[in-house]
């Protein structure tokens, strides 16, 4: 299961991480918290959110692979 930081789904989202946070404290992106400090997104939760947003946007777009971070 591949695991991504705040930082690396906001480089992904393309967004601030501030915005990341706002998304994980809604309930609208699904993260793990590992400590009170540590925070990761599952690749599934992040491919869900992604599919859910364009849904409510555009109807039957794929999603596009999720780049590997060097990990």
């Amino acid at each position: 299961m591949q695991l991504y930081t705040v930082p690396e789904v906001a480089k992904i989202l393309r967004v601030k991480k501030g915005y990341v946070y706002e998304l994980i404290y809604t309930k609208r992106l699904k993260a793990l918290r590992m400590s009170e400090r540590r925070i990761r997104v599952p690749e599934e939760s992040l491919k869900t959110f992604l599919k859910q947003e364009m849904f409510t946007s555009t109807e039957n777009m794929t999603v596009p692979a999720l780049p590997n971070l060097g990990r």
